[in-house]
This record gives C-alpha cells, sequence and structure tokens, in this order.
C-alpha cells in the first residue's frame, strides 16, 4: 500500500525549489497537506476577498507555483503578467467542461446513452407544449451559466415558458427531463501521464449522496446544501459502484487527452438507470471534508493530496517493492470512506441563520464546547448530548461536529454562512430530509 505520507513527501520534493501558493478565499480549501510543508503555503484575507484580487495585490517570488479552487481569464491573466507558474487547467478547457451547454454536446460524444434527454434550444423558437412533448412534463431548464442550483429552473406551466420568452428571447436554455431520483457526487482527480509511453491514472473519490433544496438551508429547489458519505454507502450497491465508476473512467479519460490534471466532478442521478447529470470543471467544494474523513479513517491517499502532485506533475509514487507504482496500485492505496456528512446553511431572503448561538445542554439539544465568538472561520467541536445509542456493551462516543463560518456580513442570496461537518454518522435520510440529529444542530443557530 502506499500511504498519503509517501504523496506528501513527493510533494515536498516537488517545491523543494519553487514554492508552491494555494490562493484562495477560504482558508480550508488549501489545508488538506497539513503544516509539515514548508515551501506550501495558503494564502488567503480577512475578509475573504476574490482570487484574483489577492493575486493582484499580493507580491509572489517570480515563477513561484499558484494553485487556485477555480482558474478563470482573470487568474490566468494576472498570473501570466506576474510571471507566476499556474499550475490548474488553462481557463478555456474550465469553461467548455462548467458551462451548461458546452459540457453537454462535449459529454454527448463521450457517453450519449449515459445522458438525461435534453433538447438545446432559445424560448424564442419553442413552446412549452413542445418540449414537454419529447422530455414530459414538467422538464428542467438551465441557462449556460449557473452555480450551485440558482440558475435551474422547474418548468411546469405555459406561464413560466412565455415569462423566459418576454425576459430571455434568444439566450439558449438547455431542457432535460425530470428524474425524481438520488443525486451521487464523485470527486475524481487526473493524474495525468509524463510522457507518451505512460498511462494516466483516473483517481476515483468517495461517492457521496448530494442533499439538494433543502426548505431549512436554502431558498433554492435545486441548490446543494450538503454531502453526506454515510447515506451513499447505504443507498449504493456493488452494481451501482460498478457503473459509477464505469461512467468516470470514460470521461476522465477524454479529459486527460484534452489536457486536464487534478480535480474535478461529476454529478449522477438514477432513474431506470444511472445518468450523468453535471461536470464540475474545477476542485469541488466538498474535496476539504472528504480529505479530513480519509485522514481519520486510514493512511491511505487522500483526495486533495492527489490533487496537488498531479497539478504538479510528480511521476507516480514507488510501491513498496521498490519499482514505479502503477495506476491500479495508485487506486487500491486511495482511502476508502464510510461515513461522514456536511449541510450548508445558505441565505435566504428571511434567513434566521445569521448567527451561532449555542442553546444551552437540554434533553434534545446541542452544547457547545466553545464560545461562539471564536467561530470567525476557526474550526471548533460540539459535543452530542442526545441519548447514545450501546453497541457490545461500549457507549459511543460523542459524534464530532466542525462549523465553519461562511460569507455571514454579505447580503447576497444563497449566499454560504455556515458549513456544519459531521465526522461519524449522516445527516439525511433516505427521502433527502435532515434526520433528528441534523434538527437538533439547527436550533444552535438563529
Amino acid at each position: 500500500m502506499i500511504t498519503n505520507e509517501e504523496i506528501i513527501e513527493q510533494i515536498k520534493k516537488g517545491v523543494n525549489k519553487k514554492p508552491l501558493f494555494y490562493v484562495t478565499r477560504y482558508k480550508e480549501r488549501g489545508s488538506g497537506l497539513g503544516c509539515s510543508l514548508k515551501n506550501f503555503k495558503t494564502i488567503t484575507t480577512t475578509p475573504p476577498k476574490d482570487t484574483a484580487e489577492i493575486l493582484e495585490k499580493k507580491s509572489f517570488p517570480l515563477k513561484s507555483n499558484i494553485i487556485v479552487f477555480k482558474n478563470n481569464a482573470r487568474i490566468q491573466r494576472i498570473c501570466k503578467e506576474k510571471k507566476l507558474n499556474l499550475l490548474n487547467p488553462d481557463y478555456h478547457l474550465v469553461e467548455k467542461y462548467e458551462n451548461k451547454i458546452s459540457q453537454y454536446k462535449w459529454l454527448k460524444t463521450i457517453i450519449p446513452a449515459s445522458l438525461p434527454k435534453t433538447v438545446i434550444t432559445t424560448p424564442n423558437k419553442n413552446s412549452f407544449q413542445k418540449i414537454g412533448q419529447i422530455l414530459g412534463k414538467p422538464f428542467i431548464g438551465q441557462f449556460n451559466r449557473s452555480h450551485t442550483g440558482q440558475g435551474t429552473l422547474l418548468i411546469s406551466k405555459t406561464k413560466q415558458w412565455k415569462e423566459l420568452v418576454e425576459k430571455f428571447p434568444q439566450r439558449k436554455i438547455k431542457c432535460t427531463q425530470f428524474i425524481n431520483g438520488p443525486v451521487i457526487t464523485v470527486n475524481i482527480c487526473l493524474w495525468p501521464a509524463l510522457s507518451a509511453d505512460e498511462q494516466g491514472c483516473i483517481l476515483m473519490g468517495n461517492p457521496s449522496y448530494q442533499i439538494t433544496g433543502l426548505k431549512q438551508l436554502t431558498d433554492f429547489p435545486y441548490s446543494t446544501t450538503g454531502n453526506d458519505w454515510s447515506l451513499a454507502q447505504k443507498i449504493l450497491n456493488s452494481n451501482d459502484f460498478k457503473t459509477i465508476k464505469t461512467l468516470c473512467q470514460k470521461i476522465g479519460k477524454a479529459m486527460i487527452k484534452n489536457g486536464w490534471q487534478g480535480l474535478f466532478g461529476l454529478d449522477f442521478i438514477k432513474g431506470k438507470k444511472w445518468l450523468v447529470i453535471e461536470i464540475n470543471a474545477r476542485q469541488p467544494a466538498s474535496t476539504g471534508l472528504e480529505t479530513a474523513l480519509q485522514k481519520k479513517q486510514g493512511k491511505g491517499i487522500t483526495i486533495f493530496a492527489a490533487h496537488v502532485a498531479a497539478l504538479l506533475q510528480l511521476p507516480l509514487p514507488t510501491c513498496p517493492a521498490g519499482r514505479p507504482g502503477t495506476c491500479d496500485e495508485i487506486e487500491k492505496s486511495f482511502q476508502k470512506i464510510n461515513q461522514g456528512a456536511q449541510i450548508i446553511i445558505r441565505k435566504k431572503r428571511r434567513s434566521k441563520y445569521t448567527k451561532f448561538h449555542p442553546v444551552k445542554c437540554r434533553k434534545a439539544a446541542i452544547s457547545p464546547r466553545a464560545s461562539a465568538k471564536l467561530f470567525n472561520r476557526v474550526e471548533k467541536t460540539l459535543c452530542n448530548p442526545l441519548k447514545q445509542s450501546v453497541s457490545k456493551g461500549k457507549k459511543k462516543g460523542p459524534d464530532p461536529i466542525r462549523i465553519i463560518k461562511g460569507e455571514v456580513e454579505t447580503e447576497k442570496h444563497n449566499a454560504e454562512l455556515f458549513r456544519i461537518q459531521n465526522f461519524k454518522s449522516g445527516f439525511v435520510t433516505k427521502n433527502n430530509q435532515l434526520n433528528t440529529f441534523a434538527k437538533q444542530l439547527l436550533k444552535n443557530f438563529k
């Protein structure tokens, strides 16, 4: 087995002569390597600023290696002007894979039988009835650019389509059949080949159930409000894992050929079969927690360490036999997890969750071990005084809970206010509802 420490040692050697900076709005996005790397540093600001703005105003040694959460045209231009070595994939590739319409057209050439029924049109050239005949009613509408489900519409009435005709008559829209099924998210790392005769590795992370549109957490019915690795383990069987892995391999292989390296995410939905519904062409937001869970559950390779090693274009690590490791050996060394979850509290129009307010420890309440004033993007632990279950004569310990403060000061609708992370169990039931423990946790916010 190749351990995560071995990957960290390789990264140390890779940044020995040239420093590596992870520049980000939020520190936890770049915190997955730990504190042992002298030439690696996460750069952020308080209060949080845009990544491009940080790059523009901060001084870096010439030709420093730079990693960002997601590349864009402005970031790439600034790095070029300041003679910095940006390691993320080219922003043109990011746009191609991230934008709803271009990603669908590209996926259609790779996995045509594993996509939902789709119509790409402009509102003034089609009608609700015609599209409904092809896709069924209701159907999903998405414009080319949207984030965290804010640009996703459930179109069920002629009136809604007419509103689109009036507001955006010539704007392209992707219309997709509505499927009522579980959504699974997978983080994938592409570790590219260093020469033509080497095979690039497609490293599939641990599938998580995507928590979507919970009314307690957001106003948007298709906004991502968390991930649950515990629930994914319960609802996926061996055939599901096999199908999802095959699709990840097909898409990953095509992306490596196009020059992608490092992390991206795939979303799947289960109808009559598993279908791919979205590519997230960047480091997925759940990477930080998946890495933390991997560290707690074993010594195997973490998703974030693989991401950094891939972006640095390091050679595959040496296996215990002393020869270069193969992709199969790397994959087997990838740390598996079977528990953990997070929920995201987003700003609603009439949001009551703007402050962390610990309630007293009662029968059905959660009491923190640190006061609310310390929660300035700092990780703290809550205890779980709820009745503990007994297993084999031993009491289970409290669920370790971590709270990360988000954009609490902003007035932006649907901004992330808090991220609540559970290291032992899940937060949702199989019908996409908060479980009792999650509901009790929310009583700590007002």
